[in-house]
């Protein structure tokens, strides 16, 4: 169902935009541009094609087959696939010409915006976002049974500064002058 909007008809159920030069360019471009996105987001992540492909409940091959650009996914598997990655709508059915259902948030996964920045390496994106996977992990440990996080006490100044408690220790004069 398309509804027109001035000169310019929009897909209200998340097909191509008529009318989009996404919809109407090179399909073998654009579906590698989307296949290098996935592909990211996938490294980013950790994942293995096999693992989303389990999340989906389609083939391996077929994952492969949208990285290496040979066919597109249908627009709801893309949509999926962007829930499925924590990624922000959008973000993998626009450069395939799909209106996202859900409207963008303000909001945007930290992964998401390590997977979109311009100013990182494939290699220093991937190390970036499992840096963050650990710090997450490591901070879900510190939940207490109770759900919350246990409080921690403020550093001393010159804790903060990185001195140890026994550096702050009060010394006989002598040992505070090396002697």
């Amino acid at each position: 169902m398309n509804q027109a909007l001035g000169s310019v008809s929009v897909s209200v159920d998340g097909g191509p935009l008529a009318g989009n030069e996404a919809g109407q360019g090179n399909d073998a471009a654009r579906r590698l541009g989307f296949g290098r996105l996935l592909s990211d987001a996938l490294k980013a992540r950790g994942m293995r094609q096999d693992d989303l492909a389990g999340l989906l409940g389609t083939t391996q091959s077929s994952v492969s087959g949208w990285i290496n650009g040979r066919y597109e996914p249908a627009a709801p598997t893309v949509f999926t696939v962007e829930r499925c990655l924590g990624m922000e709508p959008g973000s993998l059915s626009r450069p395939l010409g799909y209106l996202p259902i859900e409207p963008a948030s303000r909001l945007v996964s930290v992964e998401s915006a390590i997977a979109q920045s311009p100013q990182l390496d494939d290699e220093e994106k991937v190390a970036l976002s499992a840096v963050y996977r650990v710090l997450v992990k490591g901070s879900s440990r510190a939940v207490t049974a109770g759900g919350e996080r246990p409080r921690t006490q403020p550093a001393s100044p010159a804790r903060a500064r990185g001195a140890t408690p026994a550096a702050n220790a009060v010394r006989p004069r002598s040992a505070a002058r090396g002697r």
